[in-house]
Order: structure tokens, then sequence, then C-alpha cells
């Protein structure tokens, strides 16, 4: 009886180990065939008449960066005398207001609150109280588009329903090891809110780069309910248009619509990025989307304990080993084609050699979701 226990515990334990590799598998494949359903969007002529657009542009201590973005909005081929660009600024501690100032087409509007939470939606909101466009866009101010930019992504209004556009966002390295492993990071997100929004399974976006018309965000009450929230200007506000539009909702897939924007420069910025970008994960009402993050996160922390026990025993490290290598296989090819679109250059032992590296940073992002305060842009956010 002893023996056929032992069989049987031996048995449960191998259905276990296997179970979640194969739930990863398909997992990643469901996402590589919602990001392959994407169809590549061509852009058009903008036909006549042409709207009427508002883009926002929250700003704070940027002095390094908002001049390179105004003067590439210079160059957008979308005539400018059909949109107006607005900067609010959120308290700068520098140049930033000066250097917009410098650019007499470009309204700014000073934010006045000094005591909020959520300093970026209310600044976003300031924005839109004040705009006359009836299609908003909204980028940081650290970023970069290309001259088709704006006009690629009215076309795509023109061509579709729409009542939120997620459009790609590429995040550029100087070519260190920390900025390669952001990029990379930054493709997989990628890659899953493309393939979420087009099987409408989950939804994600970026801040720094996504529209709406108007009067949706009218609509749905803008950023009540989560103004009391730092971060998640992006992900609160597509859930509650979700809830009202769930047929409207779109990835743009287009190398026009590209916005790009850099890398964070040291460990400690990049840290305090992603608990700005975890904290809002404890407000999630999605289960689909809770699912997904409580699976990802319990898989990648089997292979973090399984390699920091491999340290100790040789026989789990060569487990551990192989399940990593595993997981390479499954997501390569998916990962493959999302840089592809990107045009950025990724080689499969580059890729291999991040894999332990990115599943520590998962468990610690899981960690990091706990985290009440962090320092961002030289203030501190609860």
């Amino acid at each position: 009886f002893q023996a056929e226990d032992g069989i049987r515990d031996d048995l449960v334990t191998g259905v276990q180990t296997c179970a979640l590799p194969i739930f990863y598998a398909l997992l990643i494949h469901h996402f590589q065939k919602g990001w392959n359903q994407l169809s590549n969007f061509s852009p058009r002529p903008v036909q006549e008449p042409l709207p009427w657009i508002t883009l926002l542009i929250p700003a704070r201590n940027e002095e390094k960066n908002i001049g390179a973005l105004l003067e590439a909005l210079t160059k957008q081929q979308y005539p400018a005398e059909k949109m107006e660009v607005i900067v609010i600024n959120d308290h700068s501690l520098d140049r930033t207001a000066a250097i917009v100032r410098s650019f007499p087409s470009v309204k700014l509007i000073d934010l006045q609150e000094d005591s909020l939470n959520a300093y970026k939606k209310r600044a976003i909101e300031k924005g839109i109280e004040q705009a006359s466009g009836t299609l908003i866009f909204c980028t940081d101010a650290d970023c970069l588009p290309g001259p088709s930019w704006l006009s690629t992504l009215v076309n795509y209004y023109q061509q579709h329903d729409c009542a939120f556009i997620a459009a790609p966002v590429l995040l550029e390295n100087d070519g260190s090891l920390l900025g390669q492993f952001q990029t990379l990071d930054f493709l997989v997100l990628q890659g899953i809110t493309g393939a979420g929004i087009q099987q409408k399974t989950i939804y994600m976006a970026n801040g720094a780069n996504m529209s709406y018309p108007k009067k949706i965000f009218e609509a749905v009450g803008g950023y009540q309910q989560s103004s009391s929230i730092a971060s998640g200007d992006d992900f609160f506000l597509l859930h509650k248009i979700q809830e009202q539009y769930p047929s409207q909702i779109q990835y743009v897939k287009s190398a026009e619509s590209i916005i790009r924007t850099p890398a964070m420069p040291t460990w400690s910025d990049f840290i305090q990025q992603r608990i700005r970008w975890a904290s809002k994960s404890a407000h999630y009402t999605s289960w689909k989307l809770k699912g997904i993050l409580l699976f990802v996160g319990t898989y990648n922390l089997g292979l973090v304990a399984a390699l920091g026990a491999g340290l100790f025993f040789r026989d789990i490290l060569l487990g551990a080993l192989l399940a990593f290598l595993l997981k390479s296989f499954f997501e390569w090819p998916f990962v493959k084609e999302v840089a592809q679109f990107f045009n950025v250059p990724l080689t499969w032992y580059k890729f291999l050699f991040f894999q332990p590296i990115h599943s520590f940073y998962i468990v610690l992002t899981g960690l990091f979701s706990y985290q009440k305060s962090y320092t961002w842009k030289d203030r501190r956010v609860r």
C-alpha cells in the first residue's frame, strides 16, 4: 500500500509539474494568435471634413525633452489649422514652462492644485476642460512621434467607429543591459496589449499613445471613481469606456502610429517606474486580468524558486534551467513577431539570456503592487 501511495503521489506531482508549463504555453499561443489576427493598418489620405483635434501633454520637470516633442509636432502632416496642442505644466521645478512658451502656437496651462495624489489625471482633466477638439490625443512629454502619427490615427477614426484607440509605443534604449531589458519587457507588454484588445479578453493601453473622442470621456465621467489613485490614467479610463462601448475599442497596428519613448537611465528610475505601474493592480476589477496576472506570477515564482534551490542542489538546477529553456521556447515565436513589427533586432541567445532576469522581475513586480508609496518626478506619491 505504501508503494501504491508513493506511485500515486508521484503521478499527482508529475501532473502538477506539467500543468503549469502546458497552461503557460496555451496562454502564450493565445496572445500570439490575437497579435496575428490584428490587421496591419494602411493609412489613406485623411478625408474632408477634417476633425478638429486636441493634443494633451501633461509635463513635470521635462526641460530635456519637451522641446523635441513640440518641434516634432510642428512637422506633423496633419494641418496645423485643424489641431491644438495643450501642455499642462504639473508644478515643474525646471525650465519646462519657459520652453513651452517659446512655441507661440502651444497653449500652456499651469496645474494649480498642489495637494493631489493623481496629478496626471487632474492634468488631463484640466486639459480636456479647455480643449476645443472633438478628438483627444494623449502623449507624454518625453515621447517622439513620426510625422504621420496624427494623420494615421485620424484616418483610423475615419475608417472605424472608435470610442478608444490604443496605439503602439516603442521603448528605445541606449544599448546598455538595462536598456535592452526594458525594451524587451515592453515589447511583450505591447504584444499582449494588442492581442488582448483584439480578442476582447484583457484591456490595457499606454498613456504615451492613446486617443478618444472628447464626448466619450465626458460620457463615462472621466476619472471619477479613480481620482484618488495616483497611476492608471490610461487603464482606468479604458475600462470605463470598455464597459459602455465594448465593441469600439481598437489597437492600431501601424508603424506610422508608433510613439517612441526612452528607457529609464538607471536601475533606481526603472524600479520606481515599475512600482508606479504596479501600484494600481490592487484596484483591478477584471477577473480575467487578475487571473492571468496570478497565473503568470505563480509560474515565474516557481521558476525563480527552482533556480534558487538549484544553487544548493545540482539536480534541481538542471531542472530549473530546462524549465527556463522550455519557457523561452513557448515565448520566442510571439516575441519575435512583435519585435519584427517594431523593427527591433532580437536574437534568440539574447532573449534566452534575459529569461531568468525577466522571471525575477515579474516576481518583484508582484511584490511592488503592494507598495503604498514611491518617488516619481522628484515627488513622493502615495
